[in-house]
């Protein structure tokens, strides 16, 4: 059952993702599916809970995008290495502020 359940999130987090990104630009989809995946990552995490696991993992794995960074990143390195590293930093930097704020409020 578990693992149906984890499909299912997936799925979900999936078509959420496209969804987003079909209604925000590129970098900005991706910039507020990460902030916001990791945000509720942090959220799910005091839990601890098979939950956790399948909403955390499953479906806000397939929500947050790496992939899609990465090559966000690749593409905008020649033409503007300062924007690229900007980007790139303000990613990390949000991303772990945002889970670390969801965490404590947890």
């Amino acid at each position: 059952m578990i693992v149906l359940a984890f499909g299912a999130a997936a799925l979900i987090g999936t078509l959420a993702r496209w969804q987003l990104g079909a209604r925000l630009r590129s970098p900005q989809g991706t910039f507020v599916a990460n902030i916001a995946g990791t945000f509720a990552f942090g959220l799910l995490h005091a839990s601890g809970t098979d939950e956790m696991i399948i909403v955390g993992v499953g479906g806000l794995g397939a929500f947050t995008t790496f992939s899609a960074l990465a090559g966000e990143l690749v593409e905008m390195w020649p033409k503007s290495r300062v924007r690229a590293l900007a980007y790139g930093s303000s990613t990390l930097v949000v991303g772990v502020a945002a889970a670390l704020l969801a965490i404590s409020l947890a």
